[in-house]
């Protein structure tokens, strides 16, 4: 049976060298952590197979609970998974964990900021609900993927059905390999067709939730920018109205941070919006074959 994609040790020590599946390549790396695929599509280097062992499980789909099986990408489990037979995504998922809580933990102080300067003043306000909002989303993505990073190391070979094919390395024609969709990403071709698997700076990642991942992206693109426009409004209402009331120092102070709030968000929704080609290009099958 021919070993799966990934780095392995070919002979030389303290090096690693990439196997597409079928054949070595000319792309190596230094021995460590599991690294992703080459960069771009590669000429076959050297005949045979891997003759080391892989650094760690490989690459692939294993079970992780009853009729679910999940991606492990050769270092840690992925939000990936196979759930009754259809690969799909957990409903929140990060390549970054650490991140998630810094991000949380940023938009619960500036909520939290809001509302004590809405104490101050002699007005109800309601300016840190969709921070605190973002906060909760934020802290329940770290906290799910945190969760599968946990899962215990995968054991045994790696689980194959016909829904999660063609794999990486498969071929059903010439010039199959890892070929260029974007800057720093690569997908599989078998020769006849597209795979639904790139290879990022983060390993091997399916990607049969493309299609309704890239709807929720442009979504959230539109919401985040709605969200923008809508606090800079309410800023400008906040300041104007600030400027007739007993308090005008303090409803200024509060203007001006929503002001500061839609700007956040206008901005994160404009450049995130800039970002949907690239991301169309990660998560959905390309059109055209590969140009050779």
């Amino acid at each position: 049976m021919t070993a799966a994609p990934g780095w392995y040790d070919a002979g030389t020590p303290g090096e690693l060298r990439w196997w597409d599946g079928t054949r070595w390549t000319g792309q190596v790396a230094a021995a460590g952590p599991t690294a992703g695929p080459p960069p771009s599509h590669q000429a076959p280097a050297q005949p045979g197979s891997p003759s080391g062992t892989a650094a760690g499980p490989q690459p692939g789909w294993y079970p992780t609970g009853p009729d679910q099986l999940r991606w492990w990408d050769g270092s840690h489990w992925t939000g990936l998974r196979v759930k009754d037979g259809k690969p799909g995504t957990d409903w929140a998922t990060t390549e970054q964990p650490t991140l998630a809580w810094v991000f949380a933990s940023v938009f619960l102080v500036l909520s939290l900021s809001q509302f004590s300067l809405g104490l101050l003043s002699s007005h109800l306000s309601f300016n840190g609900v969709p921070l605190l909002l973002v906060s909760i989303l934020w802290f329940g993505i770290a906290a799910k993927t945190t969760a599968v990073r946990r899962i215990p190391r995968p054991t045994g070979a790696p689980t194959v059905i016909d829904a999660v094919r063609p794999l990486p390395g498969e071929q059903d024609g010439p010039g199959a390999g890892w070929y260029d969709v974007s800057s720093r990403a690569t997908r599989w071709w078998t020769g006849s067709r597209w795979a639904q698997y790139v290879g990022t700076q983060y390993g091997i990642r399916p990607t049969f939730h493309g299609a309704r991942a890239f709807r929720t992206y442009l979504v959230l693109c539109w919401v985040l920018l709605g969200i923008g426009v809508l606090g800079l409004l309410v800023g400008v209402v906040l300041v104007v109205n600030g400027s007739d009331d007993s308090y005008a120092f303090l409803g200024a102070a509060i203007g001006i941070a929503v002001i500061a709030g839609g700007v956040l968000f206008g901005v994160l929704g404009g450049v995130l919006l800039a970002m949907s080609r690239t991301q169309r290009r990660l998560l959905l099958l390309p059109e055209l074959p590969p140009s050779r």
